[in-house]
């Protein structure tokens, strides 16, 4: 009996370290599995230009594999390709030191980065010899060179690219989507429109592109498509007052004012201070004798008038509504302000489709643009027109005295002195 009972506890032993063993194992495995499952699905996200899903599927890798520096160098390019080049910056720093230093890879994601952000002359030669020396870099390198070229509105350049993309790639999505905004940067509203909705055959979900064709469709007066592209988009963003100021105002010209007033009042009472949707409800209410609340007109206009300091028409329909009520004196105030936004819109104008296209290596104009970006309410694009001024001619002393005044309006004393300094010699 006693020697049975031995038998069975060492069974129970056996049996117990061979579980122990096996959650050992499924404790070492599974995670590892799991990230890798996750590494798949990120690269499958970007193959498929998604990258805001491959950030998120690489953040799980990185949590099981927190030291790896593919997963750092991934998560730099995704971050890259959605536009958030400071992330992208920092991830790609980390993966080098994680490397022992400058790699290939991340030399040619280096240059990737400053293409994309605009400094395209210092990389363009490298990266086109990546291109020949390896064509399957080809669509990486063209993104990122169409990028830069759209950045500093050097539209032929990215064209170039492009082309040369979709020769090889006719129904490359990414290449469709660049090709449409470099359209629509040259004024071709209309072609642009179509490669947008190319792209939105292949890829239904893909949702900036529907919004950037929703704004050809509003500046081509297809009011009718636009509004049922922008039920399309509003019902994965319910709660956006740019959204619902959109879908009013195409609302408003296809004769459905009481839809838009509902529309515009209750995106109101959740967003007060919303200066498009003043605008809007204040339209309507000033062309509509009808209008429940026509009184309110003026108020809604000088609260959209506030808030959108820099935008033509609502300082134009503040002028208008002020001129109809007789209010002369203020009209001719407010009319000299529309004739400040219309010159520095008109010169922004000049700039984009002509000035920069015609002269892309003068540093007066890459100042110029950093001084209207500022003074139009977009600091940090301005910001980084003045640094690619120094970057053409480190000392352009403008563009060290605008960038010493800027500084100083952050409250950044140590940069503002610097460029003072320098702009003074």
């Amino acid at each position: 009996m006693l020697t049975r009972l031995r038998l069975s506890r060492r069974r129970i032993i056996r049996t117990l370290a061979g579980f122990g063993a096996i959650a050992l194992v499924v404790c070492l495995i599974v995670p590892h599995a799991w990230a890798w499952y996750h590494l798949r699905a990120a690269i499958a996200a970007s193959a498929r230009y998604h990258p805001e899903e491959a950030r998120k599927a690489l953040l799980t890798c990185q949590a099981v594999w927190q030291g790896s520096s593919t997963v750092h160098l991934l998560i730099s390019r995704a971050a890259r390709q959605e536009g958030d080049l400071e992330t992208a910056d920092r991830e790609l720093r980390i993966c080098q030191r994680l490397s022992g230093g400058a790699t290939n890879e991340t030399a040619f994601e280096w240059a990737l980065l400053q293409a994309s952000a605009g400094n395209v002359r210092e990389v363009d030669e490298y990266l086109q010899k990546q291109v020949n020396h390896s064509p399957e870099a080809g669509p990486l390198v063209w993104e990122a060179l169409a990028e830069g070229y759209l950045r500093i509105y050097r539209a032929p350049d990215a064209m170039a690219c492009l082309s040369l993309w979709l020769k090889q790639h006719p129904d490359d999505i990414r290449a469709l989507e660049l090709r449409g905004r470099t359209y629509v940067t040259g004024k071709g509203i209309s072609r642009g429109s179509d490669d947008y909705r190319r792209v939105l055959v292949l890829d239904p979900s893909r949702q900036q592109t529907r919004w950037r064709l929703i704004e050809c469709l509003i500046d081509l007066g297809t009011y009718d498509e636009a509004a049922e592209q922008l039920e399309l988009y509003a019902r994965e963003h319910p709660d956006n007052p740019e959204v619902v100021s959109r879908l009013a105002r195409c609302y408003n010209v296809l004769n459905r004012r009481e839809e838009a007033r509902q529309l515009l009042d209750s995106m109101l009472a959740k967003f007060p201070d919303d200066g498009e949707c003043l605008r809007i409800r204040g339209q309507i209410a000033l062309t509509d004798p009808q209008d429940p609340q026509v009184e309110k007109a003026e108020g809604w206009i000088r609260r959209a008038a506030a808030a959108l300091p820099e935008d033509y028409q609502t300082q134009w329909l503040l002028f208008e509504t002020l001129r109809r009520q007789g209010k002369v004196a203020e009209a001719n105030e407010q009319h000299k302000k529309v004739e400040v936004v219309k010159d520095r819109m008109e010169r922004l104008g000049e700039l984009r489709s002509r000035k920069l296209a015609m002269q892309p290596l003068d540093p007066a104009l890459h100042y110029e643009m950093g001084i209207l970006m500022i003074q139009t309410g977009y600091p940090d694009t301005g910001e980084m027109w003045l640094h690619t001024a120094l970057g053409l001619d480190p000392d352009h002393k403008p563009t060290h005295a605008a960038l010493a005044d800027y500084y100083d309006r952050i409250g950044n004393k140590g940069r503002a002195e610097d460029h003072r300094r320098r702009a003074a010699h």
